[in-house]
């Protein structure tokens, strides 16, 4: 019996891009990296060719005592694994979850959160979070089981809010609501197609909380009930629901434009609402 020769191990050196999760790209997203100084970055490489529009970029490394290097665009995009990088490479730790605490600590008033019951997909995640701060969420509360978590897919769909935003990984988040509601006194609001009323009558221009579920179940069972309520956004199609960040868009405007009405109201009529 003759034995087969077993073939000749590949020298060649696995493309670092296999650990994606550790790499971020694209000027924007880099740039607004190093300038929130939250996320830690090991590593930043620029190319060779990007001249005048890295200046502020250069500025700002400088001061932070980093050191760039120079690399072609093809090493860039061996590197990071893609070729939408526009010259701007950086590899980075662990992204910096805040604690529940500091959320809490460090809300305005009247205090808008958003809380994500498994949301799985990284770019619905990004979206959302971009959402949250052009809407002007104080913190958002991901679940840390069926959950994405941020990483470099949902910080590129982030526009860079993932750097503006305080964000807390909770382990049980129907605890969590049951805290909000007694000892924040917040109104936390469940979005569901089968929600007991629509979105708009409900007052959200107190302290509030948004809770959207997972894209294709929407919210747990244990999420659902220990809410306030249940709301649904109105809707004049046959679709009967809205991509999941598509929802959060809207929700969060809402709130935004029931707290815009109320500046010039002289109060706010009562909406449905179970009690605190």
């Amino acid at each position: 019996m003759v034995a087969r020769a077993r073939p000749a191990k590949s020298k060649k050196k696995p493309l670092l891009a296999s650990h994606q999760r550790s790499w971020l790209w694209g000027r924007n997203l880099v740039q607004e990296t190093i300038a929130g100084g939250r996320w830690r970055i090991h590593e930043l490489y620029l190319a060779d060719d990007v001249v005048a529009e890295a200046t502020a970029c250069l500025a700002q490394v400088q001061a932070s005592g980093l050191k760039p290097t120079r690399a072609s665009r093809t090493r860039l995009t061996q590197l990071c694994g893609a070729q939408d990088h526009q010259g701007y490479v950086a590899r980075v730790g662990e992204y910096p979850y805040v604690t529940v605490e500091a959320l809490r600590a460090e809300a305005r008033a009247p205090v808008l959160w958003l809380i994500l019951d498994g949301v799985q997909d990284p770019f619905n995640l990004g979206a959302m979070l971009r959402s949250a701060e052009v809407f002007g969420v104080d913190g958002v509360f991901l679940g840390a089981q069926g959950q994405a978590g941020v990483n470099s897919l949902a910080a590129r769909s982030s526009a860079g809010a993932v750097n503006r935003l305080g964000i807390a990984r909770v382990e049980n988040l129907s605890s969590l609501i049951g805290v909000l509601r007694r000892e924040a006194v917040v109104r936390v609001v469940g979005t569901s197609v089968d929600g007991d009323y629509a979105l708009d009558a409900c007052d959200l221009t107190g302290p509030s909380a948004l809770v959207i579920g997972n894209e294709a179940t929407g919210l747990s069972p244990e999420v659902a009930a220990a809410c306030n309520m249940l709301a649904k956004i109105p809707q004049a199609g046959a679709l009967n629901s809205l991509n999941a960040a598509a929802a959060a868009a809207v929700c969060l405007y809402e709130v935004q434009r029931q707290r815009r009405q109320d500046v010039s109201m002289w109060g706010v009529p009562a909406s449905p609402s179970r009690a605190p």
